[in-house]
């Protein structure tokens, strides 16, 4: 993973927390809720958790620990001081580091191996500028988790990526300016909140076309989609979501580590 595209978030940390008051992620936010469920005792680890807003809500479910890992520390400066204005410091663990390269190398004070009862990969897979950089991830990802543990995460997607809202902007997010990269494509994304803000974003074939060979292979199987007609967001507003619901742009998916 290229060292500008691992720390492009550090320039925009404040005006990421916008993102979530946007139609896309009020979806993203409840979809992940359901897939968390009752998180009592459970172990998380959240990578690319940025300034921990999922593992804020594993935490409200029930969650003893949440280690979030990303490589950005202006995000994660910024989740800190929520957790110290909620006045719950010790919950939610911060570590700098490449979800991409091998977690267990790079000297951080996460969990040993197989620890974990979810690893949380929201967006992760869409900063993937290589195959290797995708398996890389998923490494992590099955490393992280105990037999039998849940992996959840959110995900650009076809047929909407290329296309559609995704171009439109409809939801909160423009996709454009798509390049072919080797495995996949690089494309910038911009989160239309008030600020706007854009970064690069990149994506390979495995994961937008929801193939899986590399988590597969890895002992990560029972893929799940999370139907959003099951959501209260998209329930108060069908129409809305329709295009969304026939192409998606992204979505939420739940495996399990054999």
């Amino acid at each position: 993973m290229a060292t500008d595209h691992k720390i492009q978030f550090n320039s925009v940390a404040q005006e990421y927390q916008m993102y979530h008051q946007l139609p896309m992620a009020q979806l993203v936010a409840e979809l992940i809720g359901k897939g968390l469920g009752d998180c009592n005792k459970t172990r998380i680890l959240d990578l690319a958790g940025g300034s921990g807003h999922f593992a804020r809500q594993a935490i409200d479910a029930g969650a003893e620990r949440v280690d979030v890992v990303d490589t950005s520390m202006s995000m994660m400066e910024v989740g800190k001081a929520i957790e110290t204005k909620l006045g719950r410091e010790g919950r939610i663990h911060w570590h700098c580091a490449d979800a991409s390269l091998p977690l267990w190398q790079q000297g951080i004070d996460i969990l040993p191996e197989g620890q974990y009862d979810i690893v949380m990969a929201n967006w992760l897979l869409d900063h993937a500028y290589s195959v290797q950089d995708l398996e890389g991830m998923w490494q992590n990802i099955a490393a992280g988790l105990k037999p039998g543990g849940t992996f959840l995460g959110v995900r650009v997607t076809e047929p909407g990526m290329l296309g559609g809202t995704g171009a439109e902007g409809k939801y909160g997010a423009k996709l454009e300016e798509f390049e072919n990269i080797p495995g996949g494509v690089k494309y910038r994304a911009t989160i239309q909140c008030e600020p706007s803000f854009a970064f690069q974003a990149a994506s390979m074939e495995d994961s937008y076309n929801m193939t899986d060979k590399i988590p597969r292979k890895l002992g990560i199987t029972d893929f799940e989609v999370l139907a959003i007609e099951d959501t209260e967001v998209f329930k108060k507003d069908p129409e809305f979501w329709k295009q969304h619901q026939e192409k998606p742009v992204y979505t939420t998916v739940m495996a399990r580590k054999r």
